[in-house]
């Protein structure tokens, strides 16, 4: 899932990093927001290439990214959802990780490491996270039934935090995996 307003060439750069993945994505759903309503998008590249997935893609003139990936979470299908930020940059065994480690524990969710250009990693094992990053972070889908963001902490901050609790809440543990 891809929240993003007007940063076409950051979503690109994520799709190109989705393409070479070791484990593909079945699909991919950008919410693209525009308050203007008489724009239209600006993802040409979306149908004008060709990519290994499926990409499901909304344009709206709602901004706000509870309201954007809300609407994605209805879309999911697969058994696993990774809710990503449109400037995310990885390897091409990102999923792969993920997901060997996923199973190999038995995790539900897990946060992954996401440093800014220069920062290192101190974190050296995984560890119960008191915190959930809605932009880099795998979760089953299976809880979904039970989370969504909550439109009220719209342009806040919070809305990471209280999307964690409510998987607490509903059973689920967060682990942060500093190697991914």
């Amino acid at each position: 899932i891809i929240p993003t307003i007007g940063r076409e060439k950051y979503v690109y750069d994520v799709l190109k990093d989705l393409a070479v993945q070791t484990h593909l994505p079945r699909q991919v759903i950008i919410v693209e927001q525009n308050r203007d309503k008489k724009s239209s998008t600006n993802l040409g590249f979306i149908n004008n290439e060709s990519w290994p997935f499926k990409i499901v893609h909304h344009f709206i003139h709602q901004i706000g990214v509870c309201n954007a990936r809300n609407l994605a979470l209805k879309e999911v299908i697969s058994d696993y959802v990774y809710l990503a930020d449109d400037d995310n940059k990885f390897d091409n065994d990102l999923i792969n990780n993920a997901l060997k480690k996923m199973l190999h524990f038995n995790l539900k969710v897990i946060s992954m490491s996401y440093l800014q250009k220069g920062e290192v990693e101190k974190k050296q094992q995984p560890l119960q996270w008191s915190t959930f990053g809605a932009g880099c972070s795998i979760l089953k889908s299976e809880l979904l039934e039970s989370v969504s963001f909550n439109p009220a902490l719209e342009f806040g901050y919070g809305e990471d935090v209280d999307f964690g609790m409510q998987l607490r809440n509903s059973g689920a543990d967060i682990i942060y995996i500093p190697d991914i």
